[in-house]
């Protein structure tokens, strides 16, 4: 069996926390990923940094995640999916529309691999899904949320399988 799919049902939790905290230090040393957070989020917009040659802003800006080489200002969201995610399961909640688009991605949570992605103009995403009260913000369903916009998969594809 390769180091990919070692048998971990027999590693104590103590030992798996271990192990999941050196990975992401190692990500964290690779530049895949900026924090110590679950990485999807930062995977994710290092994938849209290298598919748009853009700059990862500082995670204190709010509305936007990086610049791409055009000066456009891109918003990126990422969600796993399993065949057992619901129809209503959400992208997370867009709070604020300052940025010129959006990225929607969707990965196995199984393995990480990408599923699909979709470049969304911001004018679009401010009437899809429903405004809600209780996160004060807008949530998009990720089944309407991938069928926004234009396919971008095949560009995400070549950068992730590098």
């Amino acid at each position: 069996m390769d180091e990919a799919h070692d048998d971990l049902s027999a590693v104590s939790v103590p030992a798996l926390l271990g192990r999941y905290a050196a990975i992401l230090a190692e990500l964290r040393d690779r530049g895949v990923v900026r924090t110590r957070n679950a990485p999807l989020g930062d995977y994710a917009e290092y994938l849209a940094a290298k598919v748009y040659n853009g700059t990862l802003e500082p995670n204190s800006v709010k509305s936007h995640d990086l610049l791409t080489a055009d000066g456009r200002r891109v918003q990126v969201k990422a969600r796993t999916v399993a065949p057992d995610t619901g129809a209503g399961a959400v992208f997370s909640v867009f709070r604020s529309f300052d940025f010129d688009i959006a990225v929607l991605i969707t990965f196995d949570s199984a393995t990480y691999a990408l599923r699909q992605a979709r470049e969304v103009p911001v004018s679009e995403l401010e009437t899809a899904g429903r405004h809600s009260a209780h996160v004060n913000g807008r949530l998009i369903r990720i089944t309407a949320g991938l069928r926004l916009g234009v396919d971008i998969t095949q560009q995400f594809r070549a950068v992730s399988s590098r």
